[in-house]
Formats: structure tokens, sequence, C-alpha cells
């Protein structure tokens, strides 16, 4: 459920795109920043925003990446270091110094881009189901049977146009059965499933979407083969300054717990790992009381 009134929506102007951000909170209370991952939306975060929408200690910023939602659709600008300007982009124009970044998935890879990137805008870091950068990197290669759940999306992803037919087909039923499946067993037959099975069914037909939902992993794989990896990897440092924490559920098929404690030490002073049993792949929306509790721990 969202609040009864519900966030404001407004559109922040950054790097020459219109970026759309669904906002609640007092403007002077510190910036938590809400980076949804592949297929999804600000509305991912529907069931965690009114976990704090009765408290003006936060201000809570959902927003739709580049390419997504109501956002705009550019032809390039799907790498990581473009989506991690776009955001710190988003801190400045909201007119934090900085924010607690809470990332899902794709979304995680964004915020570790951040925090190596303009760590002076990023606090802590919060990821959801996702990995550091050069873990996945390095995981995928030395470990590809192991890691197959975590990468034949993107592989799929390097056919053209194929993917993107497959995603509409049926009214995009592919997105809502795979988000079905990858969340608990015991979620799958509630209301709050059903609803968000539909609201990503619906975000994925919004024109251009699925092209370019497919052009970020086209990016995170094409560019191993390319100059622009080994330069974006030299740009992540050993540690970064923010604290991270790094959540996973324990019923998350992609979920290893070496990739995790691997991905929590790159980070700063006081990293950790979590994880939620009996979650899914999507632990704010699965368990959001959780989730808010550890984006308070973490600052």
């Amino acid at each position: 459920m969202t609040p009864a009134t519900g966030p404001e929506h407004i559109y922040v102007h950054t790097r020459g795109i219109r970026l759309h951000v669904a906002v609640s909170g007092s403007r002077t209370a510190p910036l938590v920043l809400l980076i949804h991952g592949f297929g999804g939306g600000w509305f991912d975060w529907t069931e965690l925003l009114p976990r704090f929408g009765d408290t003006d200690s936060y201000r809570v910023a959902a927003v739709d990446l580049r390419g997504y939602g109501r956002s705009d659709k550019t032809p390039r600008g799907y790498d990581l270091t473009t989506a991690a300007s776009d955001m710190c982009g988003v801190v400045r124009v909201l007119g934090h110094p900085d924010a607690l970044v809470v990332g899902h998935g794709e979304g995680g890879l964004i915020g570790w881009t951040m925090a190596a990137h303009e760590p002076e805008r990023v606090r802590a870091l919060v990821t959801l189901a996702s990995a550091h950068p050069r873990v996945v990197a390095r995981s995928v290669l030395l470990h590809p049977v192991s890691q197959w759940p975590r990468i034949r999306s993107s592989l799929f992803a390097q056919l053209p146009r194929i993917p993107e037919r497959l995603l509409l087909r049926n009214n995009a039923e592919k997105v809502a059965h795979a988000f079905r499946m990858s969340v608990a067993p015991g979620f799958r037959d509630t209301d709050v499933c059903a609803r968000h099975a539909e609201l990503r069914r619906e975000a994925m037909q919004v024109d251009k979407v699925a092209h370019l939902s497919c052009e970020y992993r086209r990016w995170t794989v094409r560019s191993r083969f390319r100059p622009e990896g080994g330069h974006f990897d030299h740009t992540l440092p050993n540690h970064t300054d923010a604290p991270v924490v790094c959540v996973d559920g324990s019923m998350d098929r992609t979920y290893n717990a070496k990739i995790a404690r691997m991905s929590a030490a790159h980070g700063g002073r006081g990293s950790r790992t979590e994880v939620l049993f009996g979650v899914g792949h999507f632990p704010h929306i699965e368990d959001p009381a959780a989730v808010a509790r550890i984006i308070r721990d973490a600052g």
C-alpha cells in the first residue's frame, strides 16, 4: 500500500535529460535515493515508501532510470558510468549534498559506481540482491556454471531484437512470470505479488522500454570484450569511502554467500552482509519492514 496522499511526482533535469522521481518526506531531511533494477520503476518501492511516510526524518526519492517509465528514453547512455552520473545529478538537483543510496539488482551496480566515481554523493549504500561490479565479472569468468542463474538473462539479451519480442509477447506475460518465479514460493499467491507482477507487465509495454532495458544488460556483457570494460574496472577503488550493507534473500536463486562477502569487502568501514530468510530476489517488496530497518540502521 502507498500512503494516503502518495509521493509527489516531479521531473529532474540533469545531463541534458529529464528523469521522473517520486519524492516524499521533508525537503530538509537526509535523502534516501531508491534505484530499481531490470524491468522495474519507481513503483518497485511502493511497499517501502509508507515505512518512511510517517516521519520527517528522511526524504525518500524513488527514480525511474533513463529509458524507463516517465523518464527520457535516449538512444545512448545505458552504461554504468552514465547511469551513476544520472543518479548523482538527481541528488544534486534535489538540493542535497549526498544520499543514502539503495539499489536493487542493476540498481545496486549503479550504486557501487556512484560510490566509486562521486564518493562525496554517497554517504552509505544498501544493495538488494546485487553485488560489486568487479566481483560479478570475476565470478562469472571463474565460475560460469555456478553463476548461470545470474548471467543467462544478460547473455540472452545480447541477441538482436529477439529479447525485446519475447519480453512483449502476450502483453509482457514473460515479465510477470519471471517476477513471480523470482520471489519466495510463499509470497507468490499474495495480492502484493499479483499487483507488482501486473505493474511490471504494464511498465515493460511502455514505448521503447523493452529495448532500452535490454541495452543496460548488453553493455554489461559487451564491455567485457572492449577496452571500456577494463577502463571501467580501473575506476573502481578497492574500497569505497561509504559503508555498504549487502542484503540478500535466502531463497533468491542468484544468492551466493561468498559473493556477498566479497562484495561487502569492497565497502568502507562497517560494511557487512545481511540475509533475510524466507525472502527471494525482491526483498524490498517481499519484506519491506526488514529493508526499512536496514536502511535506518545504515544511516
